[in-house]
């Protein structure tokens, strides 16, 4: 494997959540074929496509605004997202902007920047994108995303999850931005010439492996994972959910054991107590080397594990990016110090990469007799982890398996105070409805 530490480098300039027409033109003829053939999607269907119709009526007639919260239990959901909204429902939904689509504009991390080729950068810069840093407020960007909401047809579609969760059976803790972007909205439309309504509406993506993937082509899979690990398999068996199983809990407890040695090795790192369950080696595992970041960082802890790995991956990030003012000031000798900084939080990053993906790894999500889907998302989810421990980032997940993807549409949420409620309990009751209605979509 050939590793690219981080340059210090400027951060681009993207212009905040506008979309050009050669841009959609591109995405419109070429879509079809990215989702097949890159993003591994045999079928694409839209579930409730009435629902969603109906919101972008209300947004283009100026009887409300809304936010498409999205589901992000994969590494396709954005793009996915992008075409169904952007292409898929063209002509279904009524357009919000002279472009003829219905569509959206979306948050995305600014770390993008870091692994995105020219081409990439000039379709984020095209895409409707607007850069926003986990893990740390931006007031402006803050401040733009409710001007937005508040006065645009368009729709912000943001995923809650804040980052790929990688299991579409599981509802992780959401971030409450969604939430708190939503309410400043609605505040600032209630005081305003145009008192309409905001919503929420949510957004399940199912991915379906079942008609895609036969369990023999699932086993061959884990043949090479075993063979990559070091794990024997002295005889082939049946592949029954119950056989496969056996054989992710095996590599599972395999894979923990190569994190343990390389991290004791490493950092010093001492592993959870011997006897201990899978599940607590991997939560040891996981806080001992984040507890490792923060101090290294002066990083504080945050309440959850979520929030102190997103909160290093800003620290990192803050070692790479400059202001350009900042750059054009530096002597040679400067810059050679800035490069190596970047270079340290490049690898140093190694680590959040893998609690990144760890804090969703749960044995309990194998509990009685799993889903198909299941069985395939957690093959893939090892291999990644497998990956992760040599280094290797979400960009080089595997793509062995096709899947079919479906879009569903919930019910939309009402954004407001009532009451004697005061902000923050408002925003927490209309995040805890935003969970609810995204567990209601559940399927496997």
């Amino acid at each position: 494997m050939k590793l690219k530490p981080w340059v210090p480098r400027e951060a681009v300039k993207i212009e905040l959540g506008r979309q050009s027409r050669v841009f959609l033109g591109v995405t419109a003829l070429l879509g079809p074929a990215y989702a097949r053939f890159v993003l591994r999607l045999s079928r694409i269907g839209v579930e409730g496509r009435e629902r969603l119709a109906e919101e972008y009526r209300r947004s283009a007639a100026d009887e409300g605004r809304f936010i498409l919260a999205y589901r992000h239990p994969g590494d396709a959901d954005p793009h996915l997202v992008f075409h169904v909204l952007t292409n898929l429902i063209r002509g279904r939904a009524p357009a919000t902007e002279p472009d003829g689509r219905p569509g959206a504009w979306y948050p995305s991390g600014t770390e993008v920047q870091l692994w995105a080729s020219p081409l990439v950068l000039w379709a984020l810069r095209n895409a409707g994108i607007v850069p926003v840093r986990h893990g740390a407020v931006d007031r402006a960007v803050l401040d733009y995303l409710v001007r937005a909401v508040s006065e645009r047809r368009r729709p912000m579609a943001i995923a809650p999850e804040g980052m790929a969760t990688l299991n579409g059976g599981i509802l992780p803790e959401l971030d409450p931005g969604t939430t708190r972007i939503a309410l400043l909205a609605a505040e600032r439309l209630a005081s305003s010439d145009n008192p309409v309504p905001v919503r929420i509406l949510p957004l399940a993506i199912e991915y379906s492996y079942e008609r895609t993937t036969s369990p023999a082509r699932l086993g061959r899979f884990l043949d090479r994972l075993e063979r990559r690990i070091g794990l024997d398999r002295s005889a082939p068996g049946n592949e029954t959910p119950e056989a496969i199983k056996a054989r992710l809990l095996a590599i599972w407890e395999r894979l923990v054991d190569v994190a343990e040695k390389s991290f004791a090795r490493s950092w010093g790192l001492k592993p959870a107590p011997a006897g201990s369950a899978l599940a607590e080696r991997l939560a040891v595992l996981l806080d001992a080397s984040i507890s490792r970041m923060e101090s290294f960082y002066g990083v504080p802890p945050a309440a959850t594990l979520k929030a102190r790995i997103l909160n290093i991956r800003a620290e990192s990030l803050r070692r790479v990016f400059y202001s350009r003012e900042e750059l054009a000031a530096m002597s040679p000798l400067e810059l050679g110090a800035a490069r190596r900084g970047a270079a340290e939080a490049y690898f140093l990053d190694k680590i959040y990469m893998t609690a990144a993906l760890g804090q969703f790894l749960d044995p309990g999500y194998l509990d009685g007799t799993p889903h198909f889907n299941r069985l395939v998302e957690t093959a893939q989810n090892l291999h990644d982890f497998a990956n992760r421990l040599e280094g290797m980032e979400l960009k080089h997940r595997s793509k062995y398996f096709r899947k079919d993807a479906r879009v569903i549409v919930g019910e939309p949420i009402e954004v407001s105070r009532r009451p004697g409620e005061g902000r923050k309990e408002a925003a927490e009751r209309v995040e805890r409805e935003l969970e609810e209605g995204f567990r209601r979509l559940i399927r496997h």
